[in-house]
């Protein structure tokens, strides 16, 4: 039904500023979704589904939440973005073709593309403003700080995500890390997350090695060859460099044994034998550390117009959280919480205003609850090496889902 001087009355529930909106003039709306139509869709990754696993999503949206809520203000249409991931981590390079994917059917042009995460890469990309966001491991925050003070306000943090695990494979008679002493090591491409990362390990570890920069593949040949000691990996689990390494049983995973020198920056992991069958004992698993991740906002100052801009398409990727727990996802996902604290070893990261403002405006009564449980968990961490504050954010979200099951 029309109104008077062209106005429109909305046939769905439509919410500004907390109040419901009746009318909206003939003219709007179309627009903004023929900006969103018309945006070529691009991927600059292919990737390859992974298996479902079970999600931990903090503070998530309302059922009762508008549909329009989906979306932006008309009267601001959403800029089309781009999130880059280091070619070679392959878990990182999946992510940012199904975040852009999701987005983009959800109104948000976007498209993901490759380049270096590494501080210099991530610093030639907010340099060239070659991407909005990225997904990148929190050492190469750590590293970048050293370089560039002003980062934590310059990239603040949409939402953590599932750390990567690293693996360092080397011949059986490479007993332990230290026995790696003086050797030769790949560390992947020059300018990536996997050399960050190898690099910050093994000084944490105390172990001085020669490193090689080369692809997975030619590291791995190399290695096979017996011309490096060792190789370091970063988020290739599903790599098809290592169909039939390892056949010849020559090859194992080196053990990183969880020590006080670690925690500041790693998380505790472990690689299956199922993960990597030619290089771990049958129904095995050997420990190892993994890189924490995170999706960042590109040179997005905070009250700058290019965070207000980010800050719309990172309202729509919360808004439209559900569908990145599809079967067909990559089960990454399912293991992100939207609430953890953006800490990073160096200090509290930021997060980008839009998402705390999302998480905000969500807040139910079980957050005094939460806060009472954490305070109790990092009390435990300083008394006894007890779990991290990201570990009871996960402990308190199966606690209350428990609770609501058993309503």
């Amino acid at each position: 039904m029309a109104g008077s001087r062209g106005m429109v009355r909305y046939d769905r529930p439509v919410y500004h500023n907390g109040k419901r909106v009746l009318w909206h003039g003939a003219w709007r709306g179309s627009a903004g979704h023929t900006i969103a139509r018309s945006a070529p869709v691009q991927a600059a990754i292919v990737a390859r589904p992974a298996p479902a696993q079970a999600a931990i999503v903090a503070q998530s949206a309302p059922q009762s939440q508008p549909p329009s809520a989906n979306a932006p203000p008309q009267s601001q249409p959403v800029k089309p973005f781009s999130v880059v991931a280091d070619p070679a981590d392959l878990a990182a390079s999946r992510m940012a073709k199904e975040f852009a994917d999701v987005l983009n059917d959800k109104g948000a042009p976007g498209r993901a593309i490759v380049g270096s995460t590494s501080p210099t890469g991530i610093a030639k990309v907010m340099r060239t403003d070659m991407a909005d966001f990225a997904i990148v491991t929190l050492d190469t925050l750590v590293v970048g700080v050293k370089y560039e003070p002003d980062w934590p306000k310059r990239a603040p943090m949409v939402a953590r995500l599932s750390p990567e695990t690293i693996e360092v494979i080397a011949p059986k008679d490479v007993k332990s890390i230290a026995d790696l002493q003086g050797k030769t090591v790949s560390f992947g491409d020059p300018d990536s997350a996997t050399a960050t990362s190898a690099r910050l390990l093994f000084s944490r570890l105390g172990t001085t090695v020669n490193p090689s920069y080369e692809p997975l593949k030619e590291g791995l040949d190399a290695l096979a060859d017996g011309k490096r000691g060792a190789i370091v990996v970063l988020g290739a689990k599903d790599a098809h460099a290592f169909d039939g390494f390892g056949d010849d049983g020559h090859f194992h995973v080196v053990a990183i044994p969880w020590s006080a020198a670690l925690e500041q920056v790693y998380a505790p992991a472990r690689v299956a034998s199922a993960d990597r069958p030619n290089l771990v004992p049958a129904n095995d698993s050997v420990e190892t550390v993994a890189a924490p991740m995170a999706l960042v906002a590109l040179d997005a100052a905070p009250a700058s117009q290019r965070a207000d801009a980010l800050g719309r398409v990172t309202r729509i990727f919360f808004d439209n959280y559900d569908a990145f727990l599809a079967g067909d996802r990559d089960a990454k996902w399912r293991d992100v919480n939207l609430a953890a604290d953006s800490s990073a070893p160096v200090a509290a990261w930021p997060k980008l205003a839009a998402a705390q403002g999302w998480l905000d405006e969500r807040k139910v009564s079980a957050d005094a609850s939460l806060d009472a449980f954490r305070t109790s968990a990092k009390a435990a961490a300083d008394a006894s090496g007890g779990p991290k504050a990201e570990d009871s954010d996960r402990l308190y979200e199966d606690l209350t889902r428990w609770r609501s099951l058993m309503q």
